[in-house]
Formats: C-alpha cells, structure tokens, sequence
C-alpha cells in the first residue's frame, strides 16, 4: 500500500482504514472521473488514474462536501486495470487550474460587461465583435442584433422629418435648426435594414458606421486588441496603427474605388465591397431622391436659380447611379462610383506596405 502522499496547495488529504485516501479541494478537478461499477453485462470502468509523486491512484468516488468543495475518494492502482486517462497531480498541474479557474472568472465577468454594453458593442466592426465572440463564447450576431434598434428608430424619424421637408419645404419646426444633420442620421435606417438582413440570412455580425470612432477610441484606450497576426507584446508598429487607423476611417467609402482596388483591400484588410457598396448605394439613392422634390419645387416657384437647379442635376445623375450600381452588387460585384476619384487620394496610403514597397496585388489606386 503507498504512502499518504502530501497534498498540494489548500488541498487536505485523510487517510482511511481500508488503505483508501480521501482529498478535499475547494473546487472540482477537470478530467478527474469517479469509478463506473460493473452492471449487468458490463465490465468494471475504473475512474481517472492520477499520478501522486511516485504512485498512481485511481478516483473511485466524487461528492460534494456540506460546507462546500469537493471530495474525492483514491485508492492505490490496480495493476490489472487499464490506464486510459493518466493525470499528474502536483505543483504545475494545480497552477495550471488555478490559472484556468481564474482566466474563467475573468470570461464571465467580461461575458457579463459585453451582454450589458451590448447595444454599442454591436456597433464595432464585424471582424471585432467576431473576435469577441470567440473569447467570451458568446454568438457575435446577437451583438448586431442588439445594436439595430436605437440606430433604426433614429434614422427612421430623421428620414420622416426630411420627407416633411422636402414635400412641404415652407414647413419649420421650433427649435434649432438640425436640417444639416438629417441627412447623416436617416442613413443609420437603411444600415440598420441592411444589418438586419445581414444577420438573418448569414448569422455573422456587421458593423456600423457609428462604430468607427468607437472602434478608433477602444485602439487607443487599449480596451480592443490589434488586429489578428499583431503581436500582442510588441503592438502594432506605428506606419501598421495609421494603416489600420486610415482604413477603418475610409471604409464606408472605398466602396467608390474601381473593384480592383476594392478587391485587393478585401484580400488585404477584409474589406466588404458587396456589404459597403449596399450602403452607400442606399444612402446616395435615398437623400437624393427625397430632396430633389425641394430643389423640384424651388425651380418651380421661380426662387430656386442656377443652384437649385444644380442640385437637382446632381441629385438626379447620383440617384441614376446608385441604380446601376445596386444592380452590379446584387449580382455580388463590386460597383465603383464617379464619388472614387476623391476618394483615391486619401486611399492611395492602404495600398503601399510599411516599408514603403507596393502592396501585393498591384501599385496606388486607380481613379
């Protein structure tokens, strides 16, 4: 018969009269099996074989303690039984459970922070809240899902208000003037409707324009690790932050760029030209089409002159575009825009490595 060897840790060990061994720990043990007896036909299935300084234990029985934690019963190993499993317990194995228990602490309470502060997570790119997911076991498309409300409904009523006034130009309302900013909140309600259809077709997570900023002020706080392929220890280099940084900025606009060029940041960066062209196809179909009735109007009424009547060239030739390029996207193409020419300059820097070499896949962007 072995020993009683030395518990580990806050363990306690009690040695019994039939030579059995009895070990109290604060938590259970993951892998630690109690022994199957045999039952009619079956064979006996020992418990898990723990290896305990120099002799090896079987676990014969697991129970809850009445004061909390964990018991378990080992015997001395019987030679004619099969190892199947074979656990150490000592030092390194107890720090390693310790180590997990405490990692699966911290899951949970970031699983907790995440779910509550769910409606702005949801708002981050989708990559990121992917990533989330993955840490903290959660379903990333839930995180889309609970962000779309607030940004529909707000986007809905500022589209509401623009109808108003492009149909009903003379009609003002008391407070101060938020006409300029409508346009930029009525487009969270197509997002939103394209996020939704997003989530409840391909169960990923999509983000949003919102999210950006969010996205840039978590990088910088530190709260959002880089990006995948980063090391964590030594970060990212700074020519690869303004990089990252330029590009999330741009995205929602590189939708514009000739589908080569969104082609090779898909393959670089992960860019979604088919998601980003929908919205921004959406947005310039959308603001044009429920403006132009006021620029319609003014023209009418003999007040509106050269400038009414260039917006209304200019709404009409965007909208007409946005319909070509709605139908290139619905086939899954990428549909650049006339808008990509100014764009261009500012993405020129996404496609030169950080050494200054040409990116993979070609030079600068086309206009």
């Amino acid at each position: 018969m072995p020993a009683v060897p030395r518990p580990i840790g806050s363990d306690r060990v009690e040695q019994r009269a039939d030579g059995k061994v009895r070990l109290s720990c604060l938590g259970p043990k993951e892998g630690w099996s109690p022994r199957r007896p045999a039952g009619h036909g079956l064979a006996l299935h020992p418990g898990t074989a723990v290896r305990w300084e120099d002799d090896l234990w079987e676990v014969v029985s697991v129970e809850e303690a009445p004061s909390g934690g964990v018991r378990y019963e080992l015997a001395a190993w019987d030679d004619q039984q099969a190892i199947r499993l074979l656990l150490p317990y000592d030092e390194a194995s107890e720090a390693a459970r310790a180590a997990d228990r405490l990692d699966l602490r911290k899951r949970n309470g970031a699983r907790r922070v995440v779910l509550l502060l769910a409606p702005v997570a949801g708002l981050l790119p989708g990559r990121v809240q992917e990533r989330r997911g993955a840490e903290l076991g959660l379903r990333p498309a839930l995180l889309t899902l609970a962000s779309l409300p607030l940004p529909a409904a707000a986007g809905f009523f500022a589209l509401v208000l623009m109808m108003a006034a492009a149909f009903a130009p003379g009609l003002r309302m008391a407070g101060p003037d938020v006409g300029p900013l409508l346009p930029y909140v009525a487009y969270l309600f197509p997002e939103s409707l394209i996020r939704f259809l997003v989530v409840m077709a391909q169960d990923r997570p999509l983000g949003s324009l919102l999210g950006v900023p969010l996205h840039l002020l978590g990088r910088a706080a530190g709260l959002i690790a880089p990006p995948d392929g980063t090391p964590a220890s030594a970060g990212p280099t700074p020519e690869a932050r303004s990089s990252g940084d330029r590009f999330l900025m741009l995205e929602p606009l590189l939708s514009f760029l000739p589908p080569s060029d969104q082609l090779r940041l898909r393959e670089r960066y992960g860019f979604s030209p088919v998601a980003w062209g929908k919205r921004t196809a959406w947005f310039l179909l959308v603001y044009p089409g429920l403006t132009a009735p006021a620029h319609a109007w003014s023209l009418l009424e003999g007040g509106g002159g050269l400038r009414s009547l260039a917006l209304l060239v200019l709404s009409a030739g965007l909208a007409a575009e946005q319909v070509r390029r709605l139908r290139l996207l619905a086939l899954g193409q990428p549909a650049p825009s006339v808008l990509g020419r100014l764009v261009a300059p500012f993405a020129r820097p996404l496609f030169v490595r950080a050494i200054g070499s040409p990116a993979a896949g070609g030079s600068a962007p086309t206009a």
